[in-house]
């Protein structure tokens, strides 16, 4: 059994701050003698963090708050301008930014085209001008969250298949370009802890992103699940067929991806729509456009009930440019899952487009951030932090 090591009387303080902060967090703005019946402290320790918060500029004292009989007491919130986070998708063809605080309110979004061979250095230095010329002091953030197409193991990017970046560091490269904290996570797993940070709560939750390529991403009881390497996940490269060699091999995307599902459709119609001119023909009723849409929603259905005896997850949340195709991909999945599962229970498992739709990756890559934030008891130290909450790397450590 390991050894449990004493917390010293500031270690308690910002774990006492953590329980204050992530009550606001899921609850919204609160009063003093809310926050103390909620987290279970006495009205002048949470008098006294609360204060201590409002005087650092982390919390703001609003309108008055009256739940029930009794004085009304004054409502506390999160500061939208010290509670800054930037999350930014590295995606193969596209940079894609958001600005938000830990009230869930996004102050600014931008985005732009890429070239899948730009190394990453020079993505790195135009995102740096980029956000330095949106932002008058980017040291003010809490930190910047990175959401990328590959594998990465702590803060190194192993491999990134699309634009084929190998063990690289974005995240010390970026700290060094904005002088602001940097984590950094693949864009599924990003995408899968935003959905649970703001507001999904069933667990497990496997997160589906579906764009060129496929991605999941698996959250349980508010932990991404990211493996020994953080190769956990990527279930696109799954070997189908019988193959020898990698080289070789076939994989889940090629039948479940949007490039595989516009490649079909090509070939089918003779024509040379794009995934969103795709769309455009279903809404008219092209007959090509709605068998291509009918074929991915039915391998999508054979991969979630593979999901279902894989993780027996809760909920299965669809995310990436797929999730725009729900409307037409939502009926045959749901018959194909009933079709296929294994037992009755998956027949009926819960699977939605995501919340936060094409800023999903961003918004999971600046949770990293408020979610670390939080772990540190509302403090811009982040190491060591004082909870495993958002930093051990796989479940049970």
């Amino acid at each position: 059994m390991a050894r449990t090591v004493p917390l010293d009387q500031q270690a308690i303080k910002r774990l006492n701050r953590r329980l204050i902060l992530e009550a606001l967090r899921r609850h919204g703005p609160q009063s003093r003698a809310a926050l103390a019946r909620a987290v279970g402290l006495t009205k002048s320790t949470v008098s006294t963090l609360v204060q201590e918060m409002l005087e650092e500029g982390l919390l703001d004292e609003g309108n008055q708050h009256k739940p029930g009989l009794g004085r009304p007491g004054t409502a506390l919130e999160f500061s939208p301008r010290h509670t800054l986070a930037l999350g930014v998708e590295l995606g193969v063809e596209n940079t894609q930014l958001v600005l938000l605080d830990l009230n869930n309110t996004i102050h600014n979004e931008w985005d732009w085209v890429e070239s899948p061979h730009t190394p990453l250095a020079e993505r790195l230095t135009k995102l740096a001008e980029q956000v330095r010329s949106r932002l008058s002091d980017p040291t003010q953030l809490l930190g910047v969250g990175l959401a990328v197409p590959g594998v990465v193991n702590g803060r190194k990017l192993l491999y990134a298949p699309g634009p084929g970046w190998r063990n690289e560091q974005p995240a010390e490269m970026l700290e060094a370009l904005l002088k602001v904290p940097t984590l950094v996570d693949n864009d599924a797993n990003a995408a899968a802890l935003g959905e649970t940070f703001w507001g999904e709560q069933q667990s497990p939750l496997v997160y589906v992103v579906m764009t060129t390529g496929l991605g999941t991403g698996l959250v349980v009881d508010g932990q991404v699940y990211r493996g020994r390497l953080g190769a956990a996940g990527e279930l696109g490269h799954w070997l189908t067929g019988q193959p020898h060699s990698r080289s070789r091999a076939g994989d889940v995307e090629d039948t479940l991806s949007l490039r595989a599902m516009v490649e079909r459709y090509q070939a089918a119609s003779n024509r040379k729509e794009g995934f969103w001119g795709i769309l455009q023909r279903a809404q008219q009723q092209d007959p090509y456009a709605l068998q291509a849409l009918q074929n991915l929603a039915y391998e999508l259905g054979r991969f979630v009930v593979n999901l279902c005896v894989t993780f027996d997850p809760a909920v299965v949340v669809l995310g990436g440019a797929g999730a725009e195709a729900w409307k037409w991909l939502e009926a045959p999945l749901r018959q194909t899952i009933r079709n296929l599962a294994f037992i009755p229970e998956h027949a009926e498992i819960p699977v939605k487009p995501s919340a936060f739709g094409h800023l999903a990756p961003a918004m999971g890559a600046a949770a990293l951030v408020l979610q670390r934030f939080l772990a540190n008891g509302g403090t811009r130290a982040w190491s060591p932090p004082i909870s495993p909450l958002a930093t051990r790397s796989t479940i049970g450590v």
